[in-house]
């Protein structure tokens, strides 16, 4: 879906902007926004999980992907294995994501998008797995704009093998 000024959705795909949060905000006055956030390199059945339990917090998910320059410097200068273009495409495409926008802005802090994500959403829950990095800050600003922080566990079923993006890594490192 990609949002005009009008609000008329197209089914498309669910790509919008960050000037489209207000817009968002105001069609779902009514409905639980949960906001995520993440690098989905690799998207694989482990992300889908975490979607689906984010997805089980409200009924409109919105998710914001980190762009290549993003990762780059935050996590490898190896990273990302797959360009922004394709990790938003397949995330937008997935069935719990209702929106998904593309983090473009280089900021100081690597969690800077979150201040204009809150003020422009103003989102019911924020989540994050228990092993995201800088969680004090990540409770600070959600408390500052009075966001529901939730910690979801990470897991996935045996039958996925403990499923994450550097092991596929390794794996196929390892070919």
């Amino acid at each position: 879906m990609i949002l005009s000024d009008t609000f008329k959705i197209s089914t498309e795909m669910a790509i919008i902007t960050y000037n489209d949060f207000p817009k968002i905000r105001k069609r779902y006055r009514r409905n639980k926004i949960v906001f995520c956030s993440g690098s989905f390199d690799l998207t694989h059945a482990g992300h889908v999980l975490f979607f689906e339990d984010c997805k089980k917090l409200g009924e409109i998910l919105v998710v914001v992907v980190g762009s290549d320059k993003m990762i780059k410097r935050n996590k490898s200068p190896e990273r990302p294995v797959l360009n922004e273009s394709i990790r938003l495409k397949t995330v937008a495409s997935l069935k719990p994501v209702d929106f998904c926008v593309m983090e473009k802005t280089m900021r100081k802090h690597p969690l800077g998008h979150l201040t204009e994500a809150f003020k422009k959403l103003r989102p019911d829950f924020y989540a994050i797995n228990k092993d995201a990095f800088d969680i004090p800050y990540r409770k600070m600003i959600a408390k500052k704009f009075n966001v529901k922080l939730v910690i979801l566990d990470r897991w996935c079923p045996p039958a996925f093998e403990d499923i994450s993006t550097t092991k596929i890594i390794e794996k196929i490192k390892n070919l």
